[in-house]
């Protein structure tokens, strides 16, 4: 990944978690901070302004993370949604934006799945915090997603369960029928399209690449084509493609199926 930039213009593309307020709802420096000191294991760093745009450092588990868009002259506009989840992106015109973003010293690591999940969860614990928290865009896929939908996600995942799959990626379909997932590549270094025999509904297709990306996060996409048995019983064969720097999702041959099948046993 390459080091994002920290200037000004350019923060509100940089990878990370904006929480989408309603107008006016942005809190100031004083009621932040008795937020994080709130949070367990999160604390407040001497706050470090950066082009007079009051940035303030929280240190998580170790890690540091900076909140953008406190100051009256650092506003942060949202990227254009792609993806909405649980939400319209018309109700979202107007909200204020507070962005939280790895540290500039994590920027080369902002992908790693320690960083995301500390992040996340420092987002979650935020937004719950902060009355009229509409959604929380994902700006690596341009993806909002309801508040309400990303908190109990992230939590189901800080509790053992699947990583949180709506919202930080979405989903498009070629003229061909075919799937591909947009933002995935972010976690895991690849993207993926999905056979359109696999493709059989909206939400049937989020299931099946959530829980491809659930294996793949952490390890990145497969250098061979691997074959694997997902849990309602489909094998399927993931087919990397070093060109395209994509993975295909394909029904696996029947050979493999029953190869996979006897493995699970």
């Amino acid at each position: 990944m390459n080091e994002a930039s920290y200037d000004e213009a350019g923060k509100s593309s940089l990878p990370g978690l904006l929480l989408l307020l309603e107008p006016g709802g942005l809190p100031d420096h004083d009621a932040l901070h008795r937020m994080i000191a709130d949070i367990p294991r999160a604390d407040v760093s001497i706050p470090r302004i950066l082009n007079a745009s009051g940035i303030v450092e929280v240190i998580v588990d170790g890690l540091t993370f900076d909140i953008h868009g406190l100051a009256s002259d650092a506003l942060i506009s949202p990227p254009p949604i792609q993806y909405a989840f649980d939400c319209r992106v018309e109700d979202l015109s107007g909200c204020d934006a507070m962005g939280l973003y790895p540290a500039p010293h994590l920027s080369g690591g902002a992908n790693a799945l320690p960083v995301i999940r500390t992040m996340l969860s420092l987002g979650i614990k935020l937004a719950e915090r902060i009355d009229g928290s509409r959604a929380v865009c994902w700006t690596p896929a341009r993806t909002a997603i309801a508040a309400s939908t990303f908190i109990d996600a992230v939590n189901a995942w800080l509790a053992g369960g699947q990583i949180p799959a709506p919202g930080l990626f979405g989903l498009y379909s070629d003229a061909d029928g075919t799937r591909r997932t947009d933002g995935l590549a972010f976690l895991v270094g690849r993207e993926l399209v999905i056979d359109k025999d696999l493709c059989n509904d909206e939400a049937t297709t989020m299931r099946m690449v959530a829980s491809i990306a659930h294996d793949l996060a952490g390890y990145g996409g497969p250098d061979v084509a691997e074959d694997r048995w997902l849990e309602d019983g489909c094998a399927i064969r993931l087919e990397p493609d070093d060109r395209t720097a994509t993975v295909g999702v394909r029904p696996a041959p029947k050979s493999a199926e029953l190869a996979v099948a006897a493995r699970a046993r």
